[in-house]
């Protein structure tokens, strides 16, 4: 009976977000038509896209924090700065709206670093695309590193004036013991970390960017997102730590460097 109240519990919470997405799409897909149509007010169309973006997150934030009755505990801060980086760990899809609290319910939109062909699937990518998140070729065809590097140009120049933040899992996708196995993961914790999309991003912005390293703590250890949905997990903690772009002088020895401390963290997490 517990079970199926709480799979219950998940079913009306993933239909609230979903509704929540939905709804806000449309004013989304006007406004992407209205900047399509006339350009020369991007200014205005971008400011309006950021206001869609930021009441749907919030929302989201009040289902999850009223409603599901989630404890977000954070350790740490970062300045306000209308266009960082931002790189987490990644365990869960619960990890996206406890971003979207912690950075966007007060700062800058969240934009992430995807795959071109994401932008095909229904809704989703669609909404992607209308964001204007970054669409990487990441290796697939002739030339994709220099075509990858001019997207992230092109959105550096942008971000500033659009408070936009850029998200990086640099992971490449959410740890499970099996992908550590394979992977042969030094780390307890952690999958292996890339640092192919922050490479190009060392290179395209400005060195006063700053770069804010979250970590993402679930009482309990690893916890999956329909569990999320119901509450299994009412406590999580978020890490904070805060760099600058240009005092990073070897990039993949600061990523390790991180990702060492976080894994340390989460095994200090998981012991009490």
């Amino acid at each position: 009976m517990k079970k199926l109240a709480q799979n219950c519990y998940s079913i009306i919470s993933i239909t609230w977000a979903l509704l929540n997405l939905t709804f806000w799409m449309f004013p989304v897909i006007l406004v992407t038509l209205c900047k399509l149509i006339l350009p020369s007010f991007r200014k205005t169309w971008s400011s309006a896209i950021n206001f869609l973006y930021h009441q749907g997150t919030r929302l989201n934030s009040f289902w999850m924090l009223r409603v599901i009755g989630i404890r977000i505990h954070v350790d740490g801060a970062f300045d306000d700065h209308p266009a960082p980086i931002i790189i987490c760990n990644h365990q869960s899809w619960c990890d996206i709206p406890v971003i979207h609290h912690v950075v966007t319910d007060h700062g800058p939109i969240i934009k992430f670093l995807i795959k071109r062909q994401l932008a095909w699937v229904p809704v989703i990518g669609w909404l992607c695309w209308m964001l204007e998140f970054p669409l990487l070729y990441r290796g697939q065809g002739q030339d994709s590193r220099k075509k990858d590097y001019n997207t992230l140009r092109k959105f550096s120049e942008q971000a500033v004036d659009n408070s936009s933040a850029i998200l990086i899992f640099p992971e490449g996708t959410r740890f499970t013991r099996t992908k550590q196995a394979a992977q042969h993961s030094p780390y307890k914790h952690l999958l292996n970390p890339r640092i192919g999309g922050i490479r190009i991003l060392n290179e395209v912005l400005d060195p006063d960017t700053p770069i804010i390293d979250l970590t993402i703590l679930y009482a309990g250890g690893n916890v999956n997102f329909w569990e999320c949905l119901h509450g299994k997990v009412l406590d999580i903690h978020v890490n904070i730590k805060q760099f600058r772009l240009g005092d990073i002088d070897h990039m993949a020895s600061w990523l390790n460097n991180r990702w060492q401390e976080k894994d340390e963290l989460l095994e200090a997490h998981n012991q009490d």
